[in-house]
């Protein structure tokens, strides 16, 4: 072998080799997972911390089967789950979109022509090259008319060299984990949401019960009253005060019927996807009061983080933002394409076989060289994205942040207030006993009981807004927490 021919051999390797080193290389930074900066411990609660999630789902710890049902239930029907789903599948169908732009196309062809060349001295050249019959002696074609069949395919591949493609597949594959988080999000929100109309519709049905105990009261009053006016012991005007009452208390449990049917309605679409639907679980729910308030174990600051959906979901946002920027920057490198073709050309059909073939194979290499800056703007903008991903995603840690605090603020407010709302039934309760014995006695007449237990009924109904309060805060706990 010649000098010359080992000198080309060793450039043509040389060359392919650095090919392949620039196609194992990907433009653009690398992600790197944030760490954000929280603190070691919850300002706001003496709870048992855990660091090992639950088996049993996370409304388990109200031990209720009615809402365990409820939300089993509202799994397949539910309209927002089914928009999460297909938002999914979509992501899904986007990055096998994206990992197909990696690999070979093939293109297949077919062509019918007909053309006609109407220059006479052209035709007379071309007529015997295409084998058309010659003109009668001394007379030219005004023009030549032919057909031409083709067949054939065309292979294109686009080498990576500087990683756009794994770029796009890293995007696409970042946006299908955002996808699958807020897919999460959407489920606990609707949980969430079941659980506190659920604990609502609780406490409207405790309203009601109460309510419809003291217009029985009023009644009863105003029963007494008319017989004590009958008698001349009681003045008019004071019967007509106590009828007002009576009318209010009538108003009070008719608003609280419409509430109950209301928040009835709500629960049916969120189970059964309409407000019709059939919930016989509620004919088995529980009194309100007799529900085991839960306690909460808090896990701490980062753990909250990699629990809550959304946060996941906004990491992924940031993650599919910086692989962009690689995407951006490769599209200022050159292009080479692979391109391959093969075709059969003829006059005639009958005329389409191998010896018909024609072929082409080659590199076809791509340059921008002048595109009035779209290209840097393009850039710029993809860094802008990824920083405006990053302040979203400071901002939901902070949101979290400040959701958990508020709400273990809110669970020592309730706590108390339940304790206190407790301790005041209990005197109350004994109160009236007290004068029950009265009564009997015959020291005191049966309205000031009745009043006395008017007074236990507001105290029963402030005690069944504090239990709903602490129930609902229980579950925007867990949803803050991340319902681990």
């Amino acid at each position: 072998m010649s000098k010359k021919f080992h000198l080309n051999y060793w450039k043509n390797i040389i060359l392919f080799s650095g090919v392949f080193v620039l196609a194992g290389c990907a433009m653009g930074p690398d992600f790197v997972r944030p760490t954000p900066v929280l603190p070691g411990h919850w300002q706001n609660t003496d709870a048992v911390v855990h660091s090992q999630a639950s088996p049993e789902p996370w409304w388990s710890i109200f031990n209720d089967p009615v809402l365990d049902s409820l939300i089993r239930r509202a799994e397949p029907k539910n309209l927002d789950l089914a928009m999460a789903r297909e938002r999914i599948r979509a992501a899904r169908i986007q990055r096998s979109a994206a990992s197909a732009e990696s690999l070979p196309s093939l293109n297949g062809q077919a062509a019918y022509t007909h053309e006609r060349l109407a220059t006479a001295g052209v035709g007379q050249v071309l007529q015997p090259l295409l084998g058309l019959p010659p003109e009668t002696q001394g007379q030219e074609p005004e023009g030549v008319s032919y057909t031409n069949y083709s067949i054939g395919a065309v292979a294109s591949w686009e080498l990576d060299l500087w990683g756009r493609q794994r770029r796009l597949q890293e995007a696409a594959k970042a946006e299908l984990t955002a996808v699958q988080a807020d897919m999460e999000a959407i489920h606990l929100s609707t949980q969430a949401e079941i659980a506190r109309t659920y604990f609502q519709w609780l406490g409207v049905s405790e309203h009601l019960n109460l309510a419809e105990k003291k217009l029985e009261k009023f009644s009863t009053i105003f029963t007494i009253l008319q017989a004590v006016h009958a008698h001349g012991l009681l003045a008019y005007v004071d019967l007509e005060n106590q009828q007002v009452l009576y009318h209010e208390a009538l108003e009070e449990k008719d608003e609280f019927a419409l509430k109950l049917a209301s928040l009835h309605r709500a629960l049916a679409v969120l189970v059964a996807g309409r407000p019709d639907g059939e919930m016989p679980e509620l004919a088995k729910a529980a009194n309100l009061l007799d529900m085991k308030i839960p306690q909460i174990a808090v896990v701490i600051p980062s753990e909250m983080v990699r629990n809550r959906p959304d946060i996941r979901a906004a990491e992924a946002r940031l993650h599919a933002a910086t692989a962009t920027i690689g995407m951006a920057q490769a599209d200022f490198y050159p292009q080479i394409t692979l391109t391959g073709q093969i075709s059969l050309d003829a006059l005639t059909v009958a005329e389409l076989g191998w010896n018909a073939r024609n072929t082409s194979f080659g590199p076809t290499l791509s340059l921008p060289i002048f595109n009035g800056g779209r290209l840097s703007q393009q850039l710029k903008l993809r860094h802008s994205e990824q920083k405006s991903a990053g302040l979203f995603y400071q901002s939901t840690i902070l949101n979290a942040w400040s959701e958990v605090e508020n709400r273990l603020s809110y669970e020592k407010f309730f706590l108390t207030q339940y304790k206190r709302q407790i301790s005041l039934l209990r005197i109350e309760k004994s109160r009236i006993k007290v004068l029950q014995k009265r009564q009997q006695r015959g020291n005191i007449s049966r309205q000031e009981v009745l009043e006395a237990d008017l007074s236990k009924n507001t105290l029963h109904a402030s005690l069944a807004n504090t239990y709903v309060a602490l129930l609902t805060n229980a579950v925007n706990l867990k949803v803050a927490l991340g319902a681990d």
